[in-house]
């Protein structure tokens, strides 16, 4: 049915520097939502994420983003990059926050034109994280400044990501 979510696939990382989710983006779907429900660090860290095309991992100097950084603890920021190499603070955990395992920091992403050739590809993430001294939550924009089709998402930290789990949907196109 046209304008359905759909589920597409899932991924997780356990102990990685990376994971990935592979062959999740097509030309049957218009905008994605990712969702993030668990992320774990053994130190205080960043998610991130890239795409992948044909060719593997985009990790070109092509990534532009926007995050308003709202901390329940003290004022708020931004944290703009222009020609990233990754989208940055899409979920934060830090263990000192003790919480303990299995209650890492929870993501949303909207993702525009992944797969189309013609188009940049877009995305829209909204996070709350874990830390000690209080909330971290973030709102972002980006766009990946290259017209190609890509076909994944690749997940990375500074840290050993310890447990991460993602799952893709779809909206149909009509």
């Amino acid at each position: 049915m046209a304008g359905s979510l759909e589920f597409i696939k899932s991924g997780s990382g356990t102990s990685v520097s990376d994971f990935s989710i592979t062959n999740c983006f097509s030309s049957s779907y218009e905008i994605y939502k990712v969702v993030i429900d668990n992320i774990e660090f053994g130190t205080g860290a960043d998610l991130k994420f890239r795409f992948i095309n044909a060719s593997g991992v985009v990790s070109s100097a092509n990534y532009d983003s926007a995050v308003l950084l709202m901390r329940s603890y003290g004022s708020f920021a931004d944290n703009n990059t222009s020609g990233g190499t990754e989208f940055r603070s899409i979920g934060f955990y830090d263990p000192a926050g003790g919480i303990g395992t299995g209650k890492g920091g929870a993501t949303v992403i909207y993702i525009t034109n992944p797969f189309n050739s013609s188009s940049f590809s877009s995305a829209m993430w909204q996070n709350a994280g874990i830390s000690s001294i209080g909330t971290p939550a973030r709102k972002g924009l980006g766009v990946l400044k290259v017209a190609e089709s890509h076909t994944g998402i690749n997940f990375l930290a500074s840290e050993t990501i310890l447990n991460a789990k993602a799952r893709v949907y779809g909206v149909k196109k009509e």
